[in-house]
């Protein structure tokens, strides 16, 4: 009867929470719940061309038909930038809000069907970092975030470099009704904090390898794990709460 109520559970939870994938059209490569960074030169092509980037994430559905809105968090962006989201039928301008969400809604059928989703980001020549999140958002179901992909956006930085010792860690269990353990592959005093899909953070501290954290009083749903040290890079994973 066990294995039968942990198969439930487990059926339950991708049926809930894992049945989108966020792709990459350029590489392929799958982004749900992760972060695309790119590294952009004031001389890209495209940016020289048009004045903006875009980038095209193909969206498909293998689970249950749903409605879906995009909502588009401003984590930080340099002033100056501006940025524009299309979906569906038709591209939007959130005019700088901090929480944005596309008046146009797709029906994701479950047939094999890839909708697009296209950031358009426009650095207006001023060399910075801009870090943008999409959430996938049903309409029909008391607005429940599907899932989410978070881009980044360095241009014209010269000093990028990449990171030859990232950091590393892992959350379980995920999903979690009341206590999660994480653990990060250094022994090091890092910062971490978790943040819900609205941007708000719900706990920030520092972790020293391993740290337990009670999510009895979270409400269900997806939030964003982040750990950073001075001299590693900044990493997001999603936890999933579930009561």
């Amino acid at each position: 009867m066990k294995n039968i109520l942990f198969l439930l559970f487990i059926s339950t939870t991708l049926v809930s929470f894992s049945q989108f994938t966020i792709v990459d059209r350029k590489s392929t490569n799958d982004y749900t719940s992760d972060t695309l960074v790119l590294d952009i030169s004031p001389t890209n092509k495209e940016y020289t061309d048009f004045g903006f980037l875009s980038v095209y994430f193909d969206i498909s559905n293998s689970v249950l038909e749903r409605e879906i809105v995009i909502k588009r968090e401003l984590i930080s962006i340099p002033a100056g930038w501006h940025d524009l989201l299309c979906w569906g039928t038709g591209c939007y301008d959130p005019q700088g809000e901090t929480l944005f969400s596309t008046p146009d809604t797709v029906t994701c059928k479950t047939d094999g069907t890839s909708y697009e989703l296209k950031p358009e980001v426009s650095p207006n020549d001023i060399a910075g970092k801009g870090h943008f999140r999409y959430v996938l958002v049903d309409v029909n179901d008391e607005d429940k975030h599907i899932d989410s992909v978070d881009l980044i956006v360095n241009f014209g930085v010269l000093d990028v470099k990449e990171v030859e010792n990232p950091i590393s860690f892992s959350i379980n269990p995920n999903p979690s009704s009341d206590y999660i353990y994480i653990n990060v592959d250094s022994n090091s005093e890092m910062d971490f904090k978790v943040v819900d899909v609205l941007g708000n953070v719900v706990l920030q501290d520092v972790i020293n390898n391993s740290k337990k954290v009670n999510v009895s009083n979270y409400k269900n749903g997806l939030y964003f794990i982040t750990i950073s040290s001075k001299d590693r890079s900044i990493v997001t994973r999603k936890m999933i709460v579930k009561h």
